[in-house]
């Protein structure tokens, strides 16, 4: 059995454990990193060192509006060949139960003047998706040509968002 002679090297008996090392890594699940629960209780108590004085007759609380769930965080624009590269990062949950993939049938955008953009053709990219079960950031590219507007609009799902050009 002359093969077993390489197992006399210290080098591979340090590559089998490296290699055993990564394998136990790689196969480890992640535990999921999920928010606290919050109680509702606690969302309508004061804050230490606020007042819990009701507000005077005749005054009343301004309305508490709901949190958008889709917002535009970022937009960078890119000059390409005959126009631009506009990305826009999205952060938030999709509008719904279900995760949402953000493709041509789900993302609509147009200019300030009404004409429809379509989305920057990337072959080898993941489809992005949104995801309806925490909080989650998806890009998307579009191609404006030269002569562009100031600003998009994206509709995702009836959510209607404005992306102001830089």
């Amino acid at each position: 059995m002359p093969f077993l002679v390489i197992l006399k090297r210290f080098e591979v008996w340090l590559l089998l454990l490296l290699v055993a090392g990564l394998i136990a890594f790689a196969l480890q699940t992640p535990a999921e990193v999920l928010p606290a629960p919050v109680n509702p209780d606690s969302l309508n108590a004061p804050a230490k060192g606020t007042s819990t004085a009701s507000p005077v007759q005749g005054e009343t609380s301004p309305p508490v509006e709901p949190l958008p769930s889709l917002a535009i965080r970022e937009v960078r624009v890119s000059p390409s060949s005959g126009g631009y590269i506009v990305e826009t990062l999205l952060a938030g949950r999709a509008p719904g139960e279900k995760d949402l993939p953000l493709d041509e049938s789900t993302v609509r955008a147009s200019t300030t003047d009404g004409v429809p953009v379509r989305l920057f053709f990337e072959p080898f990219r993941e489809r992005q998706v949104l995801l309806a079960s925490a909080e989650s950031t998806a890009s998307l590219r579009w191609w404006l040509p030269a002569s562009g507007p100031s600003a998009l609009w994206i509709e995702i799902d009836n959510v209607r968002l404005q992306a102001k050009l830089p």
